[in-house]
């Protein structure tokens, strides 16, 4: 005889629940315990159930999807992004769609006028530079979270990371070392991120009396990275130390390093932001500050489904630490070792 077909029934009885129970497992609503959500989900694989996703959808007012939308595909950050909330999200019966916007405004109002139609349950969103969304325009999405930037005077929470402190931590410790003229590159002027780092880095670099720091703006890819680095490093030949904005800036950076003869860490020491493979690959191996990006998605997925459940979230902005990972492309400046020797 054919085995008999997994229904919300016979997950609720090998998960020692009600039916009741399972369906709030699937629909991320109610109060269940991670124990109890747990049991339901081993049973759901041991069984092979698949939920009804289209009777679903017609009894509800919403498809069980959710938008992932992201500022630029191409930066590793994001795909780890996706990845984190994709696993927090796994087993809750919902499915995720990524899109992407390149950055620019306008696209992503287009991604999102598709996106509505398909009547998502939420939404989680890295905002486009410049972005103009209003609490009106995200109303179609029921529930939204944002991630790494925040979408300024809406009550939508959000989730970043402690970008303002990690990188002043950073550039305190490069002046600390002895560097007295450094240098960030930064990203485009109107992202929150990118004020938030500069602000990092000057507050650092005004602490210390006598020390200089530069800044740089770019599109925050690599190109505009290595553009600005080996501009500044041929305007001002006394940097002995830079930050880079993100992942992509910062193999712009080595690079413009590299192209100028100099030596890392010999002649320029250099500090990153988000971590990326390339990094340990290259020698010396690049220290950066590190964001906690799955930590980062897994917390915008679970309030997300907090969110879908009825329950009352904070808008924070909800904040999770960097990390400083030391490697090998620091060092003290050439001067200070010649004197300590």
């Amino acid at each position: 005889m054919p085995e008999a077909k997994a229904t919300i029934y016979t997950v609720a009885r090998a998960a020692g629940v009600s039916a009741q129970t399972v369906s709030r497992v699937l629909n991320g609503t109610g109060q269940v315990s991670e124990k109890t959500r747990a049991a339901v989900r081993a049973a759901i694989e041991a069984q092979g159930y698949r939920p009804n996703t289209v009777g679903r959808s017609l009894r509800a007012s919403r498809t069980p999807m959710i938008g992932v939308l992201v500022a630029d595909i191409g930066n590793p950050f994001y795909a780890r992004l996706h990845r984190a909330i994709e696993r927090r999200l796994a087993g809750s019966g919902y499915s995720l769609m990524l899109m992407n916007c390149d950055d620019d405004a306008q696209i992503e109002r287009r991604q999102l006028d598709l996106l509505r139609s398909y009547r998502p349950a939420g939404l989680v969103i890295v905002p486009s530079i410049g972005s103009s969304l209003s609490e009106a325009d995200l109303r179609a999405f029921g529930h939204v979270v944002s991630v790494s930037r925040v979408l300024d005077d809406l009550h939508v929470p959000a989730v970043v990371t402690d970008e303002r402190e990690a990188v002043a931590a950073a550039t305190a410790e490069l002046l600390a070392l002895g560097h007295t003229e450094l240098a960030m590159i930064l990203g485009p002027r109107e992202a929150s991120t990118t004020r938030a780092r500069e602000q990092g880095f000057r507050e650092a670099v005004t602490e210390r009396p006598g020390c200089r720091g530069h800044v740089r703006h770019t599109d925050g890819t690599r190109q505009g990275g290595e553009a600005a680095a080996g501009e500044l490093l041929g305007a001002h030949p006394g940097v002995t130390g830079m930050v880079g904005f993100n992942a992509l800036v910062t193999e712009g950076i080595v690079s413009a390093v590299r192209t100028a003869g100099r030596g890392c860490p010999e002649e320029i020491s250099v500090i990153g932001f988000t971590d990326a493979g390339w990094m340990t690959l290259y020698d010396p191996a690049i220290s950066v500050i590190d964001q906690p990006v799955e930590e980062m998605g897994a917390l915008a997925g679970r309030l997300l489904l907090d969110l879908a459940a009825g329950r009352s979230v904070d808008p924070g902005p909800w904040v999770v630490p960097s990390t400083l990972i030391r490697r090998g492309s620091v060092a003290p400046p050439a001067t200070k070792k010649e004197s300590s020797t």
